[in-house]
């Protein structure tokens, strides 16, 4: 843990990680390292979780809080602020906040029991945690009472017929609502139960202690040697703004709450779906096939969810008939430094319970999120700043490409920026019903355009040579006045006056930027009045503005990943996550080394096609990713 957390360590200390003759050891608290250096004398810096931290909150990722001592004394840290305790009342946090916030409880809590609140650090430590609840029993001759906690409550060695113990983690705020008292180890265990005005009595191993009051209480939990942090960037921060950051983070667990059983997801996208995914019930489940997914649904009484293009075929028809809630999932429109065709992970996603945003032959939950919903003026607002810093970052959905600041396109003309799509892509196959190859698009935009200077992109996946939909170079320029491939889309952007497109996503991205965009497809921007619309069938019957759009497609729709922290976050930190990356990498064509760009074509040359033939067995179509 201690390796892990070496820049929090630091940052607190204002010291650099040194061990040694000379040197103090920093040591996880609790550890057989801690007895031993303690046995020697040495000089330690003792670190552990604090009292705060979120349910993604890790050694690896980051703890919210650190409690940190030297030589056993709290080291650092102060008096915490007067409107803390408000704060804790109003969020409801406590400990690692993975526990339901609304579980069943037992018919038991009807008579008000007694709880005996079970800290995470007793719950790890069987010996003590079997002492604690002696010591009730014995300090408490009649009466029912309940043993549960955050962690939840290994089995006890003595069966009391008036004690209950909860196996499951367990909320303690809810907990506090429906007894009549709460017994604590230990004196800064009593301060939630405090704040939450329980009556609260601490049997500490030492014997009976006195209970404090709620402001000390308070002040031995949150007080000094206790540090906060950012849970994403993990620098020190004051533990007011820390809480509100933990009760988001914990409120995005918490809407986990049905476990979710994954179907053909590919291992290189496991870590961050994971994520996106984890909740009080627990980890996502993966499996390969339909059959399977459905059964571990019904186990589990799970939802299942398929990456769009490879859903089984059977999968749709098996949870129907097994009334099992199935979604789809696909990349959000803002993803990473790099094409997800280099198996490049992604840090936004959407989850359609109805359809998904490129396939207009059913409703996506995006379309009726368009369509519904009552914008805000907040709301609106929140678009509006997202979509000028998404401008003012140049950022884009894969953010590849060269930037180029001179070009010989000629003054005084209109320029077209026409971008290449994968053919493949089900957003054409199913999006565009009269435009369905590149060929065929330039050959149309020339068309509306005939006098325009045109410049044709291709697709970034298949200028990889990973997709299909290349057009010969000679035939490419018989058409466009100049083919700009490798060139970053937000820099042709700036330079353009218009943009052509079947579905293509750059269509959004050139609207975000008050560029003009004739659609020859049904994208998912199209046909809300903000672009020319070639496609029949294309009109949504709702006009929206530029940020109402914005805001359902950027905010509403997708969820957001901070891909350095591994924690969910708004889109808002994601750019910044975004720009620190793209701005730390070598410009290139397409973000992917020589190496790796040969070995990835191999890939999708020799191996795919096998790939292809075992998902065709589990009745999945399309191309791996």
């Amino acid at each position: 843990m201690i390796r892990h957390l070496r820049s929090e360590i630091e940052a607190v200390t204002g010291c650099v990680f040194a061990a040694g003759p000379t040197g103090a050891f920093a040591v996880r608290r609790g550890s057989r390292a801690e007895t031993v250096l303690k046995g020697l004398g040495r000089p330690m810096l003792s670190v552990a979780p604090g009292p705060l931290v979120s349910p993604y909150d890790s050694p690896a990722t980051g703890f919210a809080s650190l409690r940190v001592a030297f030589d056993g004394r709290p080291f650092g840290g102060g008096a915490p602020a007067a409107e803390l305790a408000e704060q804790l009342r109003r969020h409801r946090l406590f400990a690692d906040n993975r526990a339901p916030p609304a579980a069943p409880l037992p018919e038991l809590f009807s008579s008000r029991p007694a709880l005996v609140l079970v800290e995470p650090d007793l719950a790890a430590a069987p010996r003590r945690l079997q002492a604690f609840v002696d010591r009730v029993l014995a300090a408490v001759p009649a009466g029912n009472l309940v043993a549960a906690g955050p962690a939840g409550v290994s089995p006890l060695r003595i069966s009391a017929p008036r004690l209950t113990v909860l196996a499951a983690p367990q909320d303690p705020w809810s907990l506090f609502e429906r007894v009549s008292r709460v017994y604590v180890a230990s004196q800064d265990a009593a301060c939630e139960a405090l704040l939450a005005g329980v009556e609260t009595v601490c049997l500490a191993a030492t014997g009976p202690a006195a209970t404090p009051d709620a402001a000390l209480a308070l002040a031995l939990r949150y007080g000094p040697g206790v540090h906060a942090f950012d849970p994403w960037t993990r620098r020190p921060i004051p533990m007011e703004e820390a809480v509100a950051r933990v009760a988001w983070l914990r409120d995005k667990f918490a809407g986990n709450a049905r476990r979710t059983v994954y179907v053909g997801i590919s291992r290189w996208k496991r870590p961050a779906l994971d994520v996106f995914a984890d909740g009080p019930s627990g980890a996502p489940i993966h499996t390969m096939t339909a059959e399977d997914a459905v059964a571990a649904a019904a186990l589990e009484g799970a939802q299942v969810q398929a990456w769009a293009t490879r859903m089984p075929e059977r999968l749709a028809t098996l949870c129907a008939e097994a009334g099992i809630p199935l979604s789809r999932i696909e990349d959000g429109f803002l993803r990473s430094v790099g094409l997800g065709a280099s198996l490049q992970p992604g840090a936004s996603i959407v989850v359609d319970d109805t359809g998904i945003y490129y396939d207009p032959r059913t409703e996506s939950r995006l379309a009726r999120i368009l369509k519904q919903t009552a914008f805000e003026p907040e709301l609106v607002s929140r678009a509006r700043s997202l979509r000028e810093a998404i401008v003012a970052r140049r950022l884009s959905k894969y953010n590849v490409g060269l930037s180029q600041a001179a070009t010989d396109w000629p003054a005084g003309r209109r320029i077209v920026l026409v971008p290449g799509q994968v053919e493949d892509d089900a957003s054409v196959q199913y999006g565009s019903p009269l435009v369905r190859t590149n060929l065929g698009l330039l050959q149309a935009a020339r068309a509306r355009n005939p006098d325009a200077f045109l410049l044709y992109k291709p697709h970034p996946d298949v200028e990889a040579g990973f997709r299909p939909g290349a057009i010969p170079e000679a035939e490419a320029l018989t058409i466009a006045d100049r083919l700009v491939g490798g060139l970053a889309i937000v820099d042709l952007l700036d330079r353009v006056h218009h943009v052509e497109t079947m579905t293509s996503l750059a269509g959004f991205e050139a609207l975000i930027r008050g560029l003009t965009v004739a659609v020859h497809g049904r994208p998912f921007y199209a046909g809300w009045g903000l672009t020319e619309d070639l496609a029949p069938g294309a009109n949504r019957g709702r006009r929206l503005a530029l940020d109402e759009l914005a805001a359902g497609a950027l905010i509403l729709y997708p969820r957001y990943l901070d891909p350095v922290a591994m924690k969910p976050c708004e889109p808002e930190q994601l750019l910044d996550r975004l720009s620190a990356v793209r701005d730390a990498a070598v410009p290139s064509r397409l973000a992917i080394g020589g190496v790796r760009h040969g070995v990835m074509r191999a890939r999708y040359a020799l191996l795919n096609p096998i790939v292809r033939r075992l998902r065709a067995r589990r009745g999945v179509g399309g191309l791996p990713r």
